[in-house]
């Protein structure tokens, strides 16, 4: 293990480290940081690459059997640690690993099985909304999510620790003109896209029938605004989540969650990945 013992927190080699509770959450560029012992080991047996790791000397034991000798573990004290994060919930290890750049949108029928579902984040932008439908995408199979960017940083510290470290198991997709590329998909009826709604004239999701041959999106807006009226109208089919009288909406993550299951049920649940 590369260990090195910090004594000053000023030393730059900390920079990524400082102040991560106000950190830029719309940002798509440079490192990312992953928090506690579960996190920091998902992202050391990941395929992201890590930069370093800063940790309490107790935790050392535990990242030996998960470093190489050429990974940098700057050890600094609790006290330190919490001077230079500026919180506490870390539990004294964290680690900054290496963004890849979002792929652009043509590439994603590289990585789309013929009936696999893709998972489309069009504004999303409470970080705790997007950490926990990642989290349930990746429960349920889908490994694809497709954000403009309106949608929040899908590697902040923060969704990251939501998804339980299931946003670095995804592959994202740059959707930068969300209009455009619903109303060409339209013409071209290459993907059956599914909009989740709470228009009145869109149709029960129990009363689906089984869904089509071919790959599949089901796309999902913030809560404050859902999705635009002309990407709704371009989606191959409007659905909605029936629910008790005077309540008009649900959180995005649980109408998410709910519409995830429902639309993969069919299909045999996937291992670990």
């Amino acid at each position: 293990m590369h260990a090195i013992a910090i004594t000053d927190i000023e030393d730059p080699r900390l920079h990524p480290y400082r102040q991560l509770k106000h950190e830029d959450t719309s940002k798509r560029g440079g490192n990312f940081i992953a928090e506690g012992r579960l996190l920091v080991r998902r992202l050391l047996v990941s395929d992201y690459e890590a930069i370093s790791v800063l940790a309490e000397p107790a935790r050392l034991p535990e990242l030996e059997p998960l470093v190489n000798s050429e990974l940098p573990v700057f050890i600094v004290s609790a006290e330190q640690m919490r001077r230079i994060t500026g919180f506490n919930f870390h539990r004294g290890l964290l680690a900054c690993g290496k963004r890849r750049a979002i792929l652009p949108m043509e590439s994603l029928d590289h990585f789309v099985a013929a009936d696999a579902m893709s998972l489309v984040a069009l504004s999303i932008n409470d970080v705790e909304n997007l950490g926990s439908l990642i989290r349930t995408a990746a429960a349920f199979g889908i490994f694809n999510l497709v954000l403009n960017r309106a949608t929040a940083d899908p590697l902040c510290r923060r969704v990251l620790r939501v998804s339980m470290g299931a946003a670095l198991k995804m592959k994202y997709f740059d959707l930068t003109d969300p209009q455009a590329w619903f109303a060409a998909n339209e013409r071209s009826r290459q993907w059956l896209t599914i909009a989740m709604t709470l228009a009145d004239d869109s149709l029960a999701i129990d009363a689906m029938d089984s869904l089509e041959e071919g790959p599949k999106m089901l796309v999902l807006g913030n809560e404050a605004d859902g999705i635009p009226d002309a990407i709704q109208r371009a989606c191959t089919q409007r659905v909605k989540i029936p629910m008790a009288e005077g309540i008009d909406s649900l959180n995005v993550a649980v109408a998410g969650a709910i519409a995830i299951y429902e639309f993969q049920r069919r299909k045999p649940r996937l291992s670990d990945r």
